[in-house]
């Protein structure tokens, strides 16, 4: 038997918080700490809310088939969610919207558990309902997801391009490669020239990126390092709401403030190293 929210799958819930958590860092690192105006409230919303839940309340339960005929209707997992969405949209008070939204956020993680709860391989048959066949296949254990980052390490001559990070919460203060997580469907080279542009305001052609180091880091992160000497513009801070200063330094003397795994992997980058693992433990 399971408890505290694990919908059935033993550390369900903590798996899919931690994601949560993981793709608000992400965002956070991409676009910071955005003050946008609620938007919420008004006759048009509270219409749209008020017909979402008359949807929810009409739609067949799920699994009452009626005996032999199936509804029309059934009620499923979009029901449930845009009927607290656009709840959260009717609302203008700031504490009645945050109750809403936190009611979201529980659906939406719920969601997310029924999906990891679903059977996995090539038999996947369900019924009229959307429920598993009795001949389908057994729900397999959850498969391990990485969080991929790209490093993309301007050379010029003898010196490489370095940010100094600012404002964000992680390693504000001290000096990093220019990088960002990869997106959902985005090739590697793809994905760093990209954080070039949005860091640094140069081009790349991601063709004229080099594989130089992949890192993978304790418990969940790889790190795709790339080296070039080619790109059009002129590198600046063009995030300075996330960085306080860029600046080059020899590639043999490197600042004593960086973060401590971009700097491991540029030595390993120096020393010809390919492949490194940061923070693991060593004992059995």
């Amino acid at each position: 038997m399971t408890h505290d929210g694990d919908a059935g799958v033993p550390g369900s819930l903590a798996r899919v918080l931690a994601e949560v958590a993981a793709e608000r860092a992400a965002q956070d690192e991409r676009w910071g700490m955005q003050e946008l105006p609620d938007g919420t409230g008004g006759a048009r919303t509270t219409a749209e809310s008020d017909l979402a839940r008359q949807e929810t309340e009409t739609a067949a339960p799920y699994g009452e088939d009626g005996g032999d005929e199936v509804p029309a209707r059934i009620r499923d997992q979009r029901h449930v969610l845009a009927e607290e969405v656009l709840e959260a949209f009717a609302e203008a008070d700031p504490d009645r919207l945050r109750a809403e939204l936190i009611q979201v956020a529980a659906v939406a993680v719920k969601w997310a558990q029924a999906l990891d709860r679903r059977p996995t391989g090539p038999d996947q048959r369900r019924d009229v309902l959307g429920r598993p066949s009795a001949d389908s296949a057994a729900a397999s254990p959850d498969r391990f997801r990485a969080i991929v980052d790209v490093h993309v390490v301007l050379l010029r001559g003898d010196e490489l391009l370095l940010a100094r990070r600012s404002g964000t919460g992680y390693g504000d203060g001290l000096w990093h490669l220019p990088s960002g997580h990869l997106e959902e469907g985005e090739p590697a080279t793809d994905g760093a020239a990209r954080e070039a542009a949005e860091e640094l305001g140069v081009t790349i052609d991601p063709a004229d990126l080099t594989f130089a180091h992949v890192m993978h880091r304790a418990p969940d992160r790889v790190g795709l390092f790339f080296t070039t000497g080619k790109w059009t513009g002129e590198p600046y801070n063009a995030e300075p709401h996330k960085c306080s200063e860029i600046a080059w330094w020899p590639v043999h003397a490197l600042p004593a403030d960086m973060i401590d795994y971009p700097a491991a992997a540029l030595a390993n980058i120096l020393g010809r190293i390919p492949f490194a693992q940061h923070h693991w433990s060593t004992s059995p």
